[in-house]
């Protein structure tokens, strides 16, 4: 059996290793609340540079969106004038056809 003086030393030496786990724990919980924080940080510096592409995408398609109207508008337009000079090209030809006719006969 040991003897007293012995366990006692035992006890002592166990107990500051519990303290120095106790330190050591601490110091850990400590780091990982910090690394958290720090990530957190990071992530909303993350999230609100998403949100500020989004929001100049959002600007860009908008802008192509008035581009493509303002297209569609030129097109038909366009559209209307072709129609006006093919409506006065085949109005011309008939009056060309119909002298040329009225000469023939």
């Amino acid at each position: 059996m040991t003897t007293p003086s012995s366990l006692e030393e035992r006890m002592a030496r166990i107990e500051g290793s519990f303290e120095q786990i106790e330190h050591r724990l601490g110091t850990l919980e400590q780091d990982v609340r910090m690394l958290r924080e720090e990530m957190n940080s990071r992530f909303d510096r993350i999230e609100t540079g998403i949100a500020d592409m989004n929001a100049r995408l959002d600007q860009i398609n908008a802008r192509f969106d008035q581009t493509n109207a303002r297209f569609d508008q030129t097109n038909a337009r366009i559209d209307k004038v072709i129609y006006w000079i093919f409506g006065l090209l085949v109005a011309l030809v008939l009056s060309v056809l119909g002298l040329v006719v009225t000469r023939l006969l």
